[in-house]
Protein backbone atom coordinates (compact mmCIF):
# COMPACT_ATOMS: atom_id res chain seq x y z
CA UNK A 1 0.00 0.00 0.00
CA UNK A 2 1.30 3.14 -0.72
CA UNK A 3 2.46 5.36 1.80
CA UNK A 4 0.11 8.64 2.47
CA UNK A 5 2.02 12.09 4.01
CA UNK A 6 -0.30 14.78 5.05
CA UNK A 7 0.68 18.14 5.12
CA UNK A 8 -0.57 21.67 5.80
CA UNK A 9 -1.92 24.18 3.40
CA UNK A 10 0.93 26.47 4.11
CA UNK A 11 3.30 24.34 3.08
CA UNK A 12 1.66 24.63 0.16
CA UNK A 13 1.06 28.30 0.11
CA UNK A 14 3.78 29.15 -2.46
CA UNK A 15 2.41 27.31 -5.55
CA UNK A 16 -1.20 28.43 -4.76
CA UNK A 17 -0.44 32.18 -4.21
CA UNK A 18 0.65 35.08 -6.57
CA UNK A 19 3.91 36.87 -5.85
CA UNK A 20 2.76 40.33 -7.35
CA UNK A 21 -0.25 41.14 -5.01
CA UNK A 22 0.59 37.89 -1.83
CA UNK A 23 -2.90 36.50 -2.25
CA UNK A 24 -4.60 33.14 -3.67
CA UNK A 25 -4.73 32.96 -7.21
CA UNK A 26 -7.96 34.44 -9.06
CA UNK A 27 -8.28 33.46 -12.90
CA UNK A 28 -4.63 32.17 -12.89
CA UNK A 29 -2.76 33.00 -15.39
CA UNK A 30 0.99 31.51 -16.20
CA UNK A 31 3.83 32.47 -18.59
CA UNK A 32 4.50 30.06 -21.24
CA UNK A 33 7.86 30.86 -21.29
CA UNK A 34 9.18 30.16 -17.63
CA UNK A 35 5.84 28.65 -16.25
CA UNK A 36 5.46 31.03 -13.30
CA UNK A 37 1.54 31.91 -12.70
CA UNK A 38 0.18 34.87 -11.27
CA UNK A 39 -3.40 36.27 -10.99
CA UNK A 40 -4.84 37.55 -14.14
CA UNK A 41 -5.01 40.94 -13.46
CA UNK A 42 -1.89 41.37 -12.03
CA UNK A 43 0.41 39.98 -14.17
CA UNK A 44 -1.79 41.68 -16.76
CA UNK A 45 -0.88 45.19 -15.10
CA UNK A 46 2.73 44.12 -14.58
CA UNK A 47 3.20 43.55 -18.28
CA UNK A 48 1.82 46.93 -18.92
CA UNK A 49 5.29 48.15 -18.07
CA UNK A 50 7.43 45.70 -17.94
CA UNK A 51 8.67 43.10 -19.95
CA UNK A 52 10.36 40.37 -17.88
CA UNK A 53 8.73 37.39 -15.64
CA UNK A 54 8.47 39.09 -12.15
CA UNK A 55 10.32 35.91 -10.30
CA UNK A 56 12.57 34.88 -13.21
CA UNK A 57 13.54 37.72 -15.03
CA UNK A 58 12.78 35.62 -18.15
CA UNK A 59 12.32 38.05 -21.19
CA UNK A 60 8.41 37.69 -22.44
CA UNK A 61 7.26 38.93 -26.06
CA UNK A 62 9.15 42.07 -26.52
CA UNK A 63 6.07 44.18 -28.24
CA UNK A 64 2.95 42.17 -27.12
CA UNK A 65 3.83 40.59 -23.81
CA UNK A 66 0.36 39.91 -23.31
CA UNK A 67 1.12 36.89 -26.01
CA UNK A 68 3.31 35.28 -23.26
CA UNK A 69 0.97 34.51 -21.05
CA UNK A 70 -2.14 31.38 -20.91
CA UNK A 71 -5.00 30.75 -19.05
CA UNK A 72 -4.63 28.07 -16.41
CA UNK A 73 -8.13 26.69 -15.61
CA UNK A 74 -6.27 23.45 -13.73
CA UNK A 75 -3.96 25.45 -11.07
CA UNK A 76 -7.36 27.70 -10.77
CA UNK A 77 -9.50 24.58 -9.53
CA UNK A 78 -7.00 23.35 -7.44
CA UNK A 79 -6.70 26.76 -5.71
CA UNK A 80 -10.23 26.55 -5.11
CA UNK A 81 -10.71 23.08 -4.12
CA UNK A 82 -7.38 23.81 -1.50
CA UNK A 83 -8.47 27.25 -0.35
CA UNK A 84 -12.23 26.63 1.84
CA UNK A 85 -14.73 29.43 1.13
CA UNK A 86 -12.27 31.19 -1.67
CA UNK A 87 -14.58 30.28 -4.87
CA UNK A 88 -17.48 31.44 -2.75
CA UNK A 89 -16.08 34.70 -1.64
CA UNK A 90 -14.64 35.65 -5.12
CA UNK A 91 -18.75 35.24 -6.86
CA UNK A 92 -19.86 37.43 -4.44
CA UNK A 93 -17.17 40.12 -5.18
CA UNK A 94 -17.96 39.63 -8.74
CA UNK A 95 -21.79 40.30 -8.28
CA UNK A 96 -21.27 42.90 -6.12
CA UNK A 97 -19.16 44.81 -8.51
CA UNK A 98 -21.24 44.23 -11.42
CA UNK A 99 -24.21 45.18 -9.47
CA UNK A 100 -22.61 48.74 -8.75
CA UNK A 101 -21.47 49.37 -11.93
CA UNK A 102 -23.97 47.49 -14.46
CA UNK A 103 -22.13 49.17 -17.18
CA UNK A 104 -19.16 47.11 -16.93
CA UNK A 105 -18.00 45.24 -19.41
CA UNK A 106 -17.98 41.37 -18.55
CA UNK A 107 -14.71 39.35 -19.92
CA UNK A 108 -15.58 36.42 -22.20
CA UNK A 109 -19.13 37.19 -20.97
CA UNK A 110 -19.20 34.00 -19.11
CA UNK A 111 -22.06 33.60 -15.82
CA UNK A 112 -18.71 32.88 -13.48
CA UNK A 113 -17.16 36.04 -14.69
CA UNK A 114 -20.80 37.75 -13.81
CA UNK A 115 -20.02 35.71 -10.63
CA UNK A 116 -23.24 33.57 -11.11
CA UNK A 117 -21.61 29.98 -10.59
CA UNK A 118 -22.47 28.40 -7.51
CA UNK A 119 -20.03 25.84 -5.72
CA UNK A 120 -22.04 23.06 -6.60
CA UNK A 121 -22.15 23.84 -10.39
CA UNK A 122 -18.38 24.46 -9.98
CA UNK A 123 -17.88 20.88 -8.36
CA UNK A 124 -16.30 22.47 -5.30
CA UNK A 125 -18.06 21.88 -1.89
CA UNK A 126 -17.93 24.04 1.08
CA UNK A 127 -17.34 23.09 4.61
CA UNK A 128 -21.02 23.57 5.90
CA UNK A 129 -22.65 21.91 2.89
CA UNK A 130 -24.97 18.98 3.37
CA UNK A 131 -23.47 15.73 1.51
CA UNK A 132 -25.31 12.61 0.90
CA UNK A 133 -23.81 9.04 1.33
CA UNK A 134 -24.44 5.78 1.58
CA UNK A 135 -23.10 2.93 3.77
CA UNK A 136 -23.17 -0.17 4.18
CA UNK A 137 -21.57 -3.41 6.11
CA UNK A 138 -18.46 -4.73 4.60
CA UNK A 139 -18.16 -7.94 3.76
CA UNK A 140 -14.76 -8.80 2.94
CA UNK A 141 -13.37 -12.50 1.73
CA UNK A 142 -15.29 -15.17 1.96
CA UNK A 143 -13.63 -16.98 4.73
CA UNK A 144 -14.15 -13.53 6.94
CA UNK A 145 -17.78 -13.67 5.86
CA UNK A 146 -18.25 -17.61 7.01
CA UNK A 147 -16.28 -16.70 10.46
CA UNK A 148 -18.53 -13.76 11.04
CA UNK A 149 -21.67 -15.96 10.54
CA UNK A 150 -20.12 -18.48 12.52
CA UNK A 151 -19.68 -16.73 15.44
CA UNK A 152 -22.96 -14.61 14.79
CA UNK A 153 -21.55 -11.67 17.18
CA UNK A 154 -22.37 -8.74 13.86
CA UNK A 155 -24.46 -10.82 12.25
CA UNK A 156 -27.23 -8.33 13.53
CA UNK A 157 -24.87 -5.40 12.00
CA UNK A 158 -24.78 -6.86 8.53
CA UNK A 159 -28.70 -7.46 8.22
CA UNK A 160 -29.16 -4.14 8.72
CA UNK A 161 -27.85 -3.64 4.96
CA UNK A 162 -27.98 0.38 3.15
CA UNK A 163 -27.94 2.88 5.31
CA UNK A 164 -27.96 6.78 3.50
CA UNK A 165 -27.07 9.58 5.83
CA UNK A 166 -26.44 13.74 5.49
CA UNK A 167 -23.59 15.02 6.53
CA UNK A 168 -21.72 18.33 6.56
CA UNK A 169 -19.19 18.27 3.80
CA UNK A 170 -16.26 18.99 7.03
CA UNK A 171 -16.90 15.69 8.87
CA UNK A 172 -14.26 13.54 9.27
CA UNK A 173 -13.60 9.94 8.55
CA UNK A 174 -12.76 9.27 12.59
CA UNK A 175 -16.40 11.01 13.16
CA UNK A 176 -18.29 8.95 10.76
CA UNK A 177 -16.80 6.06 12.62
CA UNK A 178 -17.90 7.00 15.93
CA UNK A 179 -21.20 7.92 15.23
CA UNK A 180 -21.86 4.28 13.07
CA UNK A 181 -20.56 2.41 16.47
CA UNK A 182 -22.76 3.99 18.55
CA UNK A 183 -25.68 4.13 15.92
CA UNK A 184 -24.78 0.06 14.86
CA UNK A 185 -23.73 -0.90 18.97
CA UNK A 186 -20.39 -2.21 17.87
CA UNK A 187 -18.95 -3.99 20.75
CA UNK A 188 -15.50 -2.07 21.80
CA UNK A 189 -13.04 -4.76 21.07
CA UNK A 190 -13.89 -4.46 17.37
CA UNK A 191 -12.31 -1.61 15.15
CA UNK A 192 -15.02 0.54 12.72
CA UNK A 193 -13.52 1.12 9.99
CA UNK A 194 -14.71 2.96 6.88
CA UNK A 195 -13.57 2.17 3.13
CA UNK A 196 -14.47 3.37 -0.17
CA UNK A 197 -14.58 0.04 -2.30
CA UNK A 198 -11.81 -2.19 -0.99
CA UNK A 199 -9.67 0.82 0.46
CA UNK A 200 -9.33 2.08 3.97
CA UNK A 201 -9.77 5.78 4.57
CA UNK A 202 -7.87 7.87 6.16
CA UNK A 203 -9.22 8.99 9.84
CA UNK A 204 -8.66 12.77 9.35
CA UNK A 205 -10.03 12.40 5.73
CA UNK A 206 -13.35 14.79 5.54
CA UNK A 207 -15.57 13.90 3.60
CA UNK A 208 -15.49 17.10 0.95
CA UNK A 209 -11.28 15.26 0.83
CA UNK A 210 -13.31 12.06 -0.36
CA UNK A 211 -15.21 13.70 -3.12
CA UNK A 212 -12.09 15.16 -4.39
CA UNK A 213 -9.95 12.45 -4.05
CA UNK A 214 -12.02 9.93 -5.38
CA UNK A 215 -15.08 9.57 -8.39
CA UNK A 216 -18.05 11.38 -6.77
CA UNK A 217 -21.34 12.72 -8.57
CA UNK A 218 -23.85 14.94 -6.33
Amino acid sequence: MHRTTRIKITELNPHLMCALCGGYFIDATTIVECLHSFCKTCIVRYLETNKYCPMCDVQVHKTRPLLSIRSDKTLQDIVYKLVPGLFKDEMKRRRDFYAAYPMAEVPNGSNEARGQVCEQEKGSLAEDEIVSLSIEFYEGSREEKKETVENGELEKEKQNGLRFLRCPAAMTVMHLAKFLRNKMDVPSKYKVEVLYEDEPLKEYYTLMDIAYIYPWRR
